[in-house]
């Protein structure tokens, strides 16, 4: 699922994808053979509607059914705006949810949110043993499609938790006044449900993230963790390299939701009491240089342009040898892999406790709240005076990450999975 086609890949393939369908958003809906329809169509569509604005999606199946191409009397999407009874229910909404703002403005913002949907609907699906989708939205939805269409199990693995990233982003857009940012949270929560509700395992990367699923309605019989994975063996063999002074690393791109900033004010604070204290800002900077512009001012502001090492986009392996701590001053992350591979290379960590970063660092490394350097300085100067509790985290919290955080691991669970769910026939489903 892509905003529109002929974009460029950001990732390379793996050798063992064999094809890939692009479904591109922004595509004009395709017009089909104008058909007659019956009444109970539009019921069911309607009923569908009334029921998701209660959180019920158990009529998605029969809903579905009247989009699906190759269905005798599939609706094609444009009915929904030309037809009468299409007409009808945009009204309807209107009416009821928003009949002091202007018309012709609800309509198109309307349109703009059901559009892709109907690109979903639409969609060839192709014949498999499982579908896997990573995220709900748009590609969950897919996924739930996927299942009424060809009776074959869903997987549904999330990251972050996609409906409140898109509400973040929605919030903070200019695009839209009150009534239409309303429309599009509502969407998406709408489409988290209806992939909650048919997937067959919802997996969650952290334990926190599985309590939020479940509140926004994950059935809690159906969802598991499972935690992202670094590849152990690059980084188990790392050694510590002598060096001169105390280096303190940070690792990211650099831009605001990293918080760079705070680390650099950590910094200075870290500077006053270590002396030989020098830091090491590691990740790429191209993709917010007005931010990274910030960053080099704010550097010479604080009068660290002698301790404070921008490398750019670098291999993170060759500097672990020579780093005595890592800093994470995120104000938003899941599940940081920085931290996970500092912790098998033997490098003790202070970290802003967002996502899983308490779960992963449990006692063997130092949680501060975001936004404060202060407490941010403070764990790194402990790790540079207190050499027992510092050996103590490097050894326990490799111990852990290299049994829990294993890619190996995590494939082979994955591969389970895929084997279990993959000799299942899906009878007809039923919420």
């Amino acid at each position: 699922v892509i905003p529109e086609k002929g974009q460029p890949y950001k990732f390379k393939l793996p050798g063992n994808v064999v094809e890939v369908k692009e479904i591109a958003l922004s595509e004009k809906l395709r017009s089909g053979k104008r058909k007659r329809h019956v009444q109970s169509q539009w019921e069911i569509i309607r009923n569908f509607h009334n029921q998701l604005e209660r959180g019920n999606v158990d009529q998605f199946e029969s809903f579905c059914r009247q989009f699906i191409p190759h269905e005798p009397r599939a609706l094609a999407p444009e009915n929904l705006f030309r037809d009468f009874q299409g007409w009808q229910l945009i009204t309807e909404k209107y009416n009821l949810h928003h009949p002091i703002s202007p018309f012709v403005q609800y309509y198109w913002a309307w349109r703009a949110v059901h559009i892709p949907l109907f690109q979903m609907l639409q969609a060839p699906i192709p014949q498999a043993d499982v579908y896997h989708a990573v995220s709900t939205g748009y590609a969950g939805f897919l996924g739930a499609i996927a299942k009424v269409v060809n009776r074959k199990p869903f997987l549904l693995t999330e990251h972050g938790i996609y409906t409140k990233e898109r509400e973040i982003e929605i919030n903070q857009s200019e695009l839209y006044v009150g009534y239409q940012k309303r429309m599009w949270k509502k969407n998406f929560r709408g489409l988290a449900r209806i992939a909650y509700a048919h997937a067959d395992l919802i997996i969650a990367l952290f334990r926190r993230n599985q309590e939020i699923q479940i509140q926004m309605g994950a059935p809690p019989e159906r969802c598991q963790v499972i935690p992202n994975g670094i590849r152990v063996r690059d980084f188990q063999d790392i050694k510590p390299k002598p060096h001169k002074g105390f280096n303190v690393g940070f690792i990211g791109r650099m831009v605001p939701i990293k918080d760079v900033k705070n680390f650099i004010m950590a910094a200075r604070i870290i500077k006053d009491e270590i002396s030989a204290a020098h830091f090491y800002l590691i990740g790429p900077q191209e993709e917010r240089d007005d931010y990274y512009q910030e960053l080099l001012l704010m550097v010479d502001n604080l009068e660290l342009k002698n301790e404070i090492t921008f490398t750019g986009e670098v291999d993170v392996k060759k500097y672990f040898p020579i780093l005595d701590v890592l800093c994470l001053s995120s104000i938003k992350e899941a599940q940081p892999l920085s931290v996970i591979e500092a912790l098998v290379a033997g490098v003790p960590v202070v970290a802003t406790d967002v996502g899983d970063v308490a779960d992963i660092l449990q006692n063997d490394g130092i949680v501060v709240s975001p936004k404060k350097p202060d407490k941010m300085a403070e764990g790194v100067i402990q790790f540079a005076t207190d050499p027992k509790f510092r050996k103590r985290c490097i050894q326990w919290g490799r111990a852990r990450a290299r049994r829990d955080y294993d890619l190996d691991k995590i494939i082979q669970r994955y591969r389970e999975l895929y084997q279990r769910y993959g000799t299942k026939e899906v009878v007809q489903w039923r919420a």
